[in-house]
């Protein structure tokens, strides 16, 4: 991609998403390597054998997580050089390693229970949901957590932290600021759109993820630098396709809503639109768990500007028109 940057292709085996991005800026004393790749076997030979291939010092690697997910942090621990730093975001350090405990996926699980979900497909997410089964093991070696404008050095490049939540509470892309490069993570996706789903820290994801957008608008990009798949177009044009998106969505959701008053999420989701080809009932467990979380971020958007109402009723959170 350039002399010293170079994109990792880690294919994530079974999963929609397809690939994922890991980059690799070399220096002469320390390189950053921008994600790692489920805590799988596939994603590790693909890492092993591509870092190889560019002649990197695997010593002297640094690591840079975009946010927490376990597509992105889960090899973090086991390619990290000796002695090197683990980076990433204040909040999502705290999320993960919170992450890392049954007791947090079982309050979620609860939670999703309550929303509809399905108590028997909720109790299969306990060993089909790589979010859980593919995060890194043995965090706390190394992390160092960054905040909103900090700055990082390699290859002669300075990286400057734009803290970006609404993926994660604490998503943060790199703007390298003299080449001009964006490592968007997952912030800004070109063939397909980020989940913004329902966070327990932050009660209004999509909120914080449309203020997000307009933190990246205007900045001067020359090379755009995406978690997945591959760029295409200019910055401004993609975020305004992600605000059209979801404003449809919002409407998608009003209108299901307002068709059959009193729905759980889990109904209200299996109605809207997605773009995995099968109907609701022969969708993947997970995808199904990704799914509820993005329609739990729009009821939550339009109950906080008061479109909307929440009852509970018979263990069951239902959803209704505001006049």
């Amino acid at each position: 991609m350039a002399t010293n940057l170079w994109r990792l292709d880690i294919p994530l085996e079974g999963n929609p998403l397809k690939n994922l991005n890991s980059y690799l800026i070399t220096g002469e004393e320390r390189s950053l390597l921008i994600d790692t790749g489920f805590r799988q076997d596939s994603c590790r030979r693909a890492l092993t054998d591509q870092l190889a291939e560019t002649g990197v010092d695997r010593e002297t690697l640094d690591i840079f997580l975009t946010h927490l997910h376990s597509d992105h942090t889960g090899l973090a621990p086991d390619f990290v050089g000796a002695g090197g730093r683990i980076y990433i975001s204040e909040t999502d350090g705290a999320g993960l390693r919170l992450g890392l405990t049954d007791g947090y996926w079982r309050d979620m699980y609860e939670e999703y229970v309550r929303e509809g979900f399905p108590r028997e497909e909720i109790d299969r997410l306990w060993l089909a949901n790589p979010a859980q089964g593919a995060a890194p093991r043995n965090w706390s070696a190394g992390c160092v957590t960054l905040r909103d404008g900090d700055r990082l050095s390699y290859g002669g490049v300075t990286l400057r932290c734009i803290l970006t939540p609404g993926h994660t509470p604490g998503h943060m892309c790199l703007y390298g600021e003299e080449p001009r490069w964006l490592f968007s993570g997952d912030h800004v996706l070109f063939h397909i759109t980020p989940n913004i789903c329902r966070w327990q820290s932050m009660p209004d994801a999509l909120g914080c993820y449309l203020e997000s957008l307009e933190k990246l608008r205007g900045l001067p990009t020359e090379r755009l630098l995406p978690g997945h798949r591959k760029e295409t177009g200019d910055l401004d044009t993609r975020i305004g396709q992600l605000e059209e998106h979801h404003r449809h969505r919002l409407n998608e959701v009003l209108d299901i809503v307002g068709s059959a008053p009193g729905r759980t999420a889990y109904e209200i989701a299996g109605r809207m639109r997605w773009s995995i080809r099968s109907t609701w009932r022969e969708f993947p467990v997970q995808q199904k768990f990704f799914a509820l979380g993005e329609c739990l971020a729009h009821l939550d958007y339009l109950e906080r500007r008061g479109r909307i109402c929440r009852r509970e009723r018979d263990g069951l959170i239902r959803y209704s028109l505001l006049p």
